[in-house]
């Protein structure tokens, strides 16, 4: 049968060969399309290691000093936290709040935008120490952080209930489960040990590890990055504050939003601050995605879009392909060829030159993607490993070339099986002396 396959595709290789210049074009733009809509929902489908759904995130803003409603006594430090501490009072003595904490800076929040970055090593000369761009979120120590946001420590670690009653240094740090096993190896050997950074003064900060974390991915629309988490005595700007607040279990988070966008539209006005809104954490996490992965998003539209031409041109081409063979499939049939085996033939021709086309795209794909940065943008090798994304198939070349190579492969293929097999079962129950009429 093999050799019937392969003497049909020589006798035809001048309609095959242009077939074949197709599937290879196709592989080569599919590739690109593929991988980066499979990178973007790959993250996407990663665990946020923090519970989400039940957030939600109360703005503040003061009034400028030229408002009628600005009252100078309540703009000193003094005053302004003393105003926020009782702006927390009314938050937590609200009906259907579990927990709340402060967030003081417009990126710290879980989800944000934006960050702190600080390269940290452990001394230890025995591990690979250097951990470059390490990003850096500030929590409120006694805010009951931890539990706010709903994270998990590993076993052998301060539970969150604990770390809300620890007292914090503003040199302790609270790291991620993947710093753990970088640093030290194993992720319960780095509680009570130190790693270090080399501040703006050249300064060397040792930082106790208080607790470890289970990992966070804190933007669900980029990869999981190793993270720190340092205690902040006080804010950066007291001129920015949020609240961010858990409801309850048995609280609908919907109707919660409602009636608490009435009570801080009477109650939260303290001092200087006043209330300006109140929405869930999961909206403003899409809303950040929809600025920062737009392109994937486009991405992924056109890659459906791709896909759905690419089954009707495929399929189309071998469609016709298939349908003109009907004289030589009559001359088989009457030499004893049952439809079975007409069949296997055409699907095997397909299998043979999809397989080849789908090769040959995707290793003249690997050389440009090699040589360029074009076309390899996501492709493992293009990832900085400075960034400390958390270790996956993503960062490694030959498990990430092979992965999406397979994915292509195996979309081109059973498009082209597909293509060929439904004229096939039509033309291999056709009569021999119907279709060598003709002849």
């Amino acid at each position: 049968m093999w050799k019937i396959i392969f003497q049909n595709l020589w006798n035809r290789r001048k309609k095959n060969g242009w077939i074949f210049a197709e599937l290879i074009i196709v592989t080569m733009i599919l590739w690109v399309l593929v991988d980066v809509s499979a990178v973007y929902l790959y993250n996407r489908s990663l665990p946020l290691g923090y519970d989400a759904d039940r957030l939600c995130m109360v703005s503040f803003r003061t009034y400028p000093d030229h408002d009628p409603l600005y009252q100078e006594e309540y703009d000193t430090d003094n005053a302004k936290a003393e105003s926020m501490e009782l702006i927390m009072q009314k938050v937590r003595n609200y009906r259907g709040v579990e927990n709340a904490t402060y967030v003081f800076t417009p990126w710290q929040h879980i989800g944000s935008t934006g960050n702190q970055t600080y390269n940290f090593k452990t001394g230890d000369i025995a591990v690979d120490s250097v951990l470059n761009q390490i990003d850096v979120l500030r929590f409120h120590a006694n805010t009951n952080f931890f539990e706010t946001y709903g994270m998990e420590t590993i076993e052998g670690s301060p539970s969150p209930e604990e770390l809300s009653k620890l007292d914090f240094s503003w040199k302790d740090v609270v790291i991620t489960a993947d710093v753990a096993r970088r640093c030290f190896g194993d992720e319960k050997d780095a509680i009570g040990k130190k790693m270090y950074f080399v501040n703006w003064n050249k300064d060397t900060i040792w930082c106790p590890v208080r607790a470890v974390l289970k990992d966070v991915h804190y933007q669900s629309y980029r990869p999981t990055y190793s993270l720190v988490f340092r205690p902040q005595e006080k804010p950066d700007s007291y001129d920015y504050c949020k609240v961010m607040v858990r409801v309850d279990d048995d609280v609908d988070v919907n109707d919660f939003i409602d009636g608490f966008d009435v009570f801080m539209n009477k109650e939260l006005s303290v001092g200087n601050y006043y209330a300006e809104r109140v929405e869930l954490l999961v909206d403003v996490n899409k809303s950040n995605e929809k600025k920062y992965s737009s392109t994937n998003y486009m991405t992924l539209l056109l890659t459906i879009f791709f896909l759905i031409n690419i089954c009707l041109g495929v399929v189309g081409t071998f469609w016709f392909q298939t349908r003109s063979r009907v004289e030589e499939i009559g001359v088989l049939r009457t030499f004893g060829a049952t439809r079975w085996d007409i069949r296997a033939m055409l699907l095997g021709e397909g299998f043979v030159l999809s397989s080849l086309a789908v090769l040959a795209g995707c290793m003249l794909y690997l050389q440009i993607a090699l040589h360029t940065s074009f076309l390899g943008t996501s492709l493992g090798m293009f990832y900085d490993k400075g960034l400390n994304l958390i270790d996956n198939w993503i960062l490694h070349f030959d498990q990430h070339f092979m992965l999406i190579s397979m994915l292509c492969y195996a979309i081109i293929t059973i498009t082209v099986l597909v293509g060929i097999y439904l004229p096939a079962r039509s033309i291999s129950n056709v009569n021999p002396i119907d279709a060598l009429r003709d002849e």
